[in-house]
């Protein structure tokens, strides 16, 4: 059997090197759409098959505070009560997921993102460092010594790869640390969705939250926890059921006591693939349409080469070959050339993955790299025997059923046979206009909500706006006054230099918000800390609003008399005050925030600007003032006259100027900013409309080739009625209606198999609906101007046929 397929490939192989142009053009329309599918599953082989490279990771969870309305993280309290009463855990670990310390004393400063874990959570993954060791329980004890664990990257970019890192002191945070281990090159811990310096222990203390608001059961811990062999994770959902209850039994006056909530379970893979899945599982679906679409242009080509070899096939036949010994052979010659394809698609495949690996997390996470590995090897190598199959059965079922005695009398057109080929071609060729039509509109919705995202209000003016962070030492910086003397004086120097048109400071950014806080709003009934509602709040410096350019809708800004020592004040967007005290002005009104004895008293409220994404509406926000909530981590906000990044280096030397061991990190625009939020949707929509428009391309190919052929046939006839006095008018319109029937029909099953999909894409749009009845219109109208325009050549070819050289055809 191996034999008789390796002498039908060589005789293969022969018949392609005598047609040249044929082996070119299949090979390269198979190639380009198995190359497009082996390409996205590599993506979804990585983020949704492959396991985590983690040991037994199938066994993690995430463990958060959760409620109906999101996964949020909970207490130190309750980190360490999971600890001590879990029993369906084999191992719970604790961590902070932004952390970022400054390294001073070693040339320039620099600001390093870190991550902040528990002693074992090395070991509840299952991985160890590459150098030296993991952390120890003593470690992560109040009043034990600081320690820290390098990544590679750090490694090799301070100290040179050098072994002898190894209990050397690093100043973190004007603070004396240890170096006791180096990760691997290739660990990354996925749910933290950006690259990591170092890692740290004492989860106790953290810059996420003041120490005050962490001793009353402030929330800022997420969990990484390892189940039981055996214990499946209903069991171990509902055991978290019981242990919730019972810690708001014994902590009832804890922030994180919430009856409202409760732990929620989610394995690390899935939680990591959720906002990527639907559009991976889309463009998985839109390359499959993609290779079918191929196989049926292909599938053309192969009806059209059948006709050149009737005789040969008619002379195989006369000497005997059966025919399932014929479909074998021209079936092996399909496979032959997917096969072919398929190695070219694999290089093509390589070249796009490289590109891939390439993205920022936003835009892939890092759950595993995407590579061409023996799994998407073995599934380019499935994709091409199948492709081969399926694009050659039908033409090899034609083929077979040659008309010996005709063939070898060289009678080129049996009526019967060409009239059921030209219904399979035109049946291929509806096909491809049909899948190319779902493709379109696909990329039509994506491309219309994408203008929709880009253009959405949202609440300030982001044009020449610069943006830094900049994250004081607590240990430096650990009084108000030393905190409150630097940031005023970066405003005071960075606000004189020239090009600047005004300068802020606030502690979160639009789509971030800094903090999240219980609230007792006034008009609200009495309620326990857990049980009030948690709304973002920023610290701002007074002059924030104005270089936003948010407007001010009731009351005043902030100013000079909001000091420290003054009544406590905030300011409210505009979605806080309707929700809360909706017909009423909302200034005046008192809030309590989390257990502060003092509420506060709004004194203005202003327009509500984008704060958790640029998809969702804008939720209740309140804003306080920076000289009355002081935090050592604030985001600097340069107006400019001009091109915002061209003043990044005089206001970091300015800053430097200040204090020389203080790093300045995420320097760029607003519009940058804003940019990255939107990435994700950019890449989708961007892929998506890369393959609808090569789909639409084969397809009009396709016709084109179609209407060509039928005007071949049919010279004699359209020669007829030319020389019986047929206007070419007349000859043209005819042929233009056959493209014009095929593409209609294509259009109108593409329509319906879109309106039949329509669930897939909603979750991906944004303020576009997925019948949207314009962008249907107008994809069904490009799509027949295109196919028109494609069957306007071979129609005018036939108009202009010289009826006697017409009458000579045979």
């Amino acid at each position: 059997m191996l034999r008789t397929l390796m002498d039908d490939w060589r005789y293969s192989a022969r018949l392609l090197a005598k047609s040249p142009s044929f082996a070119i053009i299949a090979i390269l329309t198979l190639s380009l759409g198995i190359g497009a599918t082996t390409a996205i599953f590599s993506v979804a082989n990585a983020l949704l098959f492959r396991p985590l490279p983690y040991q037994d990771p199938a066994r993690l969870v995430i463990v958060t505070n959760a409620n109906s309305s999101g996964r949020r993280a909970f207490s130190y309290y309750r980190a360490r009560f999971l600890q001590e009463h879990s029993r369906s855990f084999a191992g719970f670990a604790p961590f902070v997921t932004a952390e970022n310390f400054n390294l001073t004393g070693r040339g320039d400063p620099e600001l390093l993102a870190s991550v902040r874990v528990a002693w074992n959570f090395f070991d509840v993954l299952g991985v160890r460092p590459m150098l030296g060791r993991a952390f120890r329980a003593e470690e992560d004890q109040p009043g034990g010594p600081p320690v820290v664990i390098l990544s590679d990257s750090l490694w090799k970019r301070r100290f040179g790869a050098d072994p002898g890192a190894m209990g050397q002191i690093l100043t973190l945070d004007s603070i004396p640390t240890t170096i006791i281990g180096v990760m691997p090159p290739d660990f990354e811990f996925a749910p933290l969705g950006r690259s990591v310096d170092l890692w740290s222990s004492r989860t106790f203390e953290t810059d996420a939250v003041p120490l005050a608001q962490a001793r009353a059961g402030a929330s800022y811990l997420i969990g990484i926890a390892r189940v039981r062999r055996g214990v499946p994770l209903d069991q171990a959902r509902g055991e978290m059921r019981v242990l919730d209850a019972e810690y708001r039994r014994e902590n009832p006056a804890l922030a994180d006591a919430d009856p409202q909530q409760g732990i929620g379970l989610n394995p690390v893979q899935d939680l990591m693939v959720e906002p990527v899945r639907n559009a991976v599982l889309v463009l998985l679906g839109a390359v499959a349409f993609l290779l079918l679409i191929a196989c049926a242009n292909v599938a053309s080509l192969l009806l059209a080469r059948s006709l050149a070899r009737r005789k040969e096939i008619a002379i195989r036949t006369a000497l005997g070959a059966t025919r399932s010994s014929l479909i074998r052979q021209l079936l092996a010659e399909s496979v032959f050339l997917a096969l072919a394809s398929g190695g070219l698609g694999v290089l093509l495949s390589a070249v796009a993955v490289r590109f891939a690996a390439l993205l920022p997390p936003l835009a892939l996470p890092r759950i595993n790299p995407v590579r061409i590995d023996l799994p998407v090897l073995a599934f380019s190598l499935a994709a091409s025997i199948v492709t081969g199959v399926l694009f050659g059965l039908v033409p090899a079922f034609q083929a077979s059923r040659t008309d010996v005695q005709g063939a070898l009398r060289d009678e080129s057109r049996g009526v019967t046979g060409g009239r059921i080929r030209n219904f399979t071609r035109s049946l291929l060729v509806v096909s491809q206009i049909a899948i190319s039509m779902i493709l379109l509109i696909g990329a039509g919705l994506l491309i219309r909500s994408f203008v929709q995202l880009e253009n959405v209000k949202l609440g300030f003016r982001p044009d020449r706006l610069l943006l830094m962070n900049i994250a004081l030492p607590p240990a430096r910086y650990s009084s108000p006054a030393r905190v409150a003397g630097f940031f005023e004086r970066v405003l005071a120097e960075a606000g004189a230099l020239p090009g600047v048109r005004s300068v802020s400071l606030s502690s979160g950014l639009p789509l971030h918000p800094w903090r999240y806080a219980p609230m007792l709003l006034e008009g609200r009934p009495e309620a326990p800390i857990p049980q009030r509602p948690l709304l973002p709040m920023q610290a701002i410096s007074p002059s924030y609003f104005q270089t936003m350019g948010i407007p001010l809708l009731r009351g005043r800004f902030f100013d000079q008399r909001d000091k420290i020592d003054a009544p406590l004040v905030a300011i409210v967007n505009e979605a806080l005050a309707e929700s809360y005290w909706p017909g009423q002005s909302g200034v005046g009104k008192h809030i309590l925030v989390g257990n502060a004895l003092q509420p506060l008293q709004v004194v203005g409220v202003t327009g509500s600007v984008k704060n958790i994404a640029l998809a969702k509406i804008a939720t209740p926000e309140m804003y306080c003032p920076l000289a009355q909530f002081h935090t050592q981590s604030m985001n600097l906000i340069v107006r400019s006259t001009g091109n915002p990044l061209a003043l990044s280096t005089p206001v970091r030397s300015a800053i430097l100027a200040i204090d020389r061991d203080q790093p300045v990190t995420n320097v760029r625009s607003m519009e940058e900013y804003l940019a990255d939020s939107i990435t994700p949707a950019r890449l989708t929509t961007l892929l998506l409309a890369v393959l609808s428009a090569f789909a639409l391309v084969v397809a009009v190919v396709g016709l084109y080739g179609l209407i060509g052929y039928s005007v071949a046939q049919r010279t004699q006839e359209l020669g007829v009625r030319l020389a019986l006095g047929a206007e070419p008018g007349k000859v043209l319109a005819l042929v233009l209606r056959e493209g014009l029937v095929l593409a209609i029909l294509g259009v109108l099953i593409g329509s319906a198999g879109s309106l039949a999909l329509h669930r897939v894409l909603q979750s991906l749009l944004f303020e576009t609906s997925a019948t949207d009845g314009w962008t249907f219109a107008a994809c069904g109208a490009l799509f027949i101007v295109i196919a028109l325009a494609a069957s306007y050549v071979p129609a005018r070819r036939a108009a202009r046929l010289d009826p006697t050289e017409a009458l000579r055809c045979e």
